[in-house]
């Protein structure tokens, strides 16, 4: 299989060559076009307990998508659910936790699958699950805003906010806690980070999706708005 990663970094889509036969995993959902001769088919990957505890504690969906070339130079296009880029890892008998929505495709004998990444992550209403992703293959990520690639030396630590981590290798020592300090770190949920000690490479993402959506919640139309009256209500009554 050949790929290229095209319209990086703000609006990455992954563009695909399959020979006849070749085929590739992706989140359902992510499929932008393809060549009419490939098939594609969804499936429960690992079993209906794994699939539904992969869409349950992630944010992903319960079915794999497969898409499979019947023919040669079978062209597909893959794109992520947010803006942003697109970041490829070779994984080999390894083993990676990826933030839930980050998973866009994997190629070869790789799986997924929900794991804890601990209590701390959940008591500050984030990062209690993240997706882990293991085998030998090529493994294709996303992002939300653009990825930043971070390669720790032995002993070397680093603090990543929560809502920016992207992924890293499941075999880098790291903690999830609260930094900073004052009332005003708690009642607006910033201050959870993660902190990792190398060797080990972290990706990051240069934007995070909880407070962009937080700084557009002012800016939405309220519920009573549309169904009792207003510009948009009379624009959506007619």
């Amino acid at each position: 299989m050949k790929y290229d990663i095209v319209l990086r970094p703000s609006y990455s889509a992954l563009q695909c060559i399959l020979n006849q036969g070749e085929s590739i995993q992706a989140e359902s959902g992510s499929m932008l076009a393809m060549d009419a001769t490939a098939t594609i088919e969804g499936n429960m990957q690992g079993g209906a307990l794994q699939a539904l505890s992969r869409a349950f504690l992630t944010n992903e969906s319960f079915f794999v998508t497969t898409i499979t070339a019947n023919q040669n130079d079978a062209e597909v296009y893959l794109a992520p659910r947010t803006p942003g880029d697109i970041e490829v890892i070779d994984i080999s008998n390894e083993e990676f936790l990826v933030q839930g929505g980050s998973f866009l495709a994997s190629v070869g004998a790789v799986e997924t699958n929900a794991k804890f990444s601990g209590w701390k992550g959940f008591l500050g209403g984030e990062g209690l699950f993240m997706i882990k992703v293991s085998g030998t293959g090529t493994l294709f990520i996303s992002s939300f805003g653009g990825i930043l690639k971070k390669e720790l030396k032995p002993g070397e630590q680093f603090m990543v906010d929560n809502g920016h981590m992207v992924a890293f290798s499941s075999a880098i020592q790291y903690d999830i806690g609260k930094v900073g300090q004052g009332f005003g770190m708690v009642t607006t949920g910033e201050g959870l980070a993660y902190t990792f000690t190398g060797p080990g490479t972290l990706y990051m993402q240069t934007r995070n999706l909880k407070t962009f959506t937080e700084t557009l919640n002012p800016f939405l139309p309220k519920r009573e708005n549309i169904q009792g009256g207003g510009l948009l209500g009379n624009l959506i009554g007619g």
